[in-house]
């Protein structure tokens, strides 16, 4: 399986897009070592698109992928030593190499898939390209896997020190090289897994990732680092949340704007959801029950919809219309509001904001059952 998706992974890496003219009686597999570039260019998606029709089992599966992964990688050597080759081609067959590299990883050996990665670097020295930076990226990922499995395992040892040592030498990679679209990847990769590794916030990781990433990404004005930096911002408020007070302004879908403060006084719901999303479909009747049994007591509840398909929303509210607010991310945005999902730093549909009758956060939950906990003791 892993196999699978790191070749489906190359095909889709490969940027060629020419047309292939390979006849059936054609040995795929039968190399010609005195080709053109352009031959082996052809070669190469010809060997991707073919898809035998004598293949019955998952053995014969994996021995055809073995057979695909060894003609690409001759392909690729004898492309990078044609002479009529261009930058692009040579591109194409350094990424081939790249990722057939990975493809042989051993699982087991991580050590041994850095050392030969990071040995090839040297080869990618004479790309065109920003191979070699994709190439430090996958390093640094695989380093980071050999972090957080031990961690996700139960196995001992100083989980969070180890990520903090690697953690200190992406970060020095970061400040010392142009930001490039895939580091946008890597350091998203790094929040997550330091959510994961400080669950419940104890050690103040996610803070300190962000604290130390973000005066690198403020210099650059690669448009992937303003939007790294978007959800880093989103992702301190979000922890910040708890006893906070929340701002909210938006536009409902009868037009109306409607701001959070107007319900001072009332204990406000706040769901962020998508008509998309199961559970947040799932949740309806639960929320249903809540504001009829508590809005004439003092409740509200608006259903901000994340929905980027406005029309998927009104769809869905003329099949079952709500008698709460539902308002629109994408209304809002059109409007000159906030998108509050990104402000906030959303994680997950739906997530669930309880506000007090001063306006502050009382809870934070992606569970419609805990809200029902709460204002049960709140309107007991």
């Amino acid at each position: 399986m892993k196999k699978t998706i790191l070749f489906l992974a190359l095909l889709a890496m490969i940027t060629c897009v020419l047309t292939v003219c390979v006849s059936a009686q054609d040995d795929l597999f039968n190399i010609p070592t005195a080709a053109t570039a352009d031959q082996l260019e052809e070669r190469i998606m010809a060997i991707a698109t073919y898809r035998p029709d004598n293949i019955t089992s998952q053995e014969q599966a994996m021995a055809y992928m073995e057979k695909q992964l060894t003609a690409m990688k001759t392909i690729a050597e004898l492309m990078l030593k044609c002479e009529d080759a261009t930058d692009e081609q040579k591109d194409t067959a350094r990424e081939i190499k790249l990722h057939a590299i990975l493809m042989d990883a051993d699982p087991s050996d991580l050590d041994k898939t850095i050392a030969t990665i990071e040995a090839y670097q040297k080869e990618l020295a004479g790309a065109k390209s920003d191979l070699q930076y994709t190439a430090q990226v996958i390093v640094f990922q695989i380093k980071l896997q050999k972090i957080i499995m031990p961690a996700r395992t139960g196995q001992p040892g100083d989980h969070i020190a180890n990520f903090k040592k690697g953690f200190e030498e992406v970060k020095t990679f970061l400040a010392t090289n142009e930001f490039k679209p895939d580091y946008a990847r890597l350091t998203m990769t790094f929040l997550q897994v330091a959510e994961v590794l400080d669950e419940n916030g104890d050690e103040g990781l996610l803070k300190f990732v962000i604290t130390e990433l973000k005066p690198i990404l403020e210099k650059s004005e690669v448009e992937e680092a303003r939007k790294v930096l978007a959800v880093m911002e989103g992702q301190l408020r979000f922890a910040a949340l708890p006893g906070s007070e929340f701002e909210l302004q938006c536009v409902l879908l009868d037009g109306k704007k409607l701001d959070i403060k107007d319900f001072r006084g009332k204990v406000v719901l706040v769901d962020f959801w998508a008509t998309w999303c199961g559970p947040c479909r799932m949740a309806i009747p639960v929320m249903k029950s809540l504001y009829d049994k508590y809005h004439d007591k003092g409740f509200e509840l608006i259903a901000y919809s994340c929905d980027d398909d406005l029309d998927d929303l009104k769809e869905f509210e003329a099949e079952s219309p709500h008698a709460w607010n539902v308002a629109s991310v994408v209304m809002s945005v059109e409007a000159e509001l906030t998108d509050y999902s990104t402000y906030y730093g959303i994680p997950a549909y739906p997530t669930f904001v309880l506000t007090g009758t001063d306006g502050k956060v009382l809870h934070v939950t992606h569970g419609i059952n805990e809200i029902a906990e709460k204002l049960a003791e709140m309107f007991q």
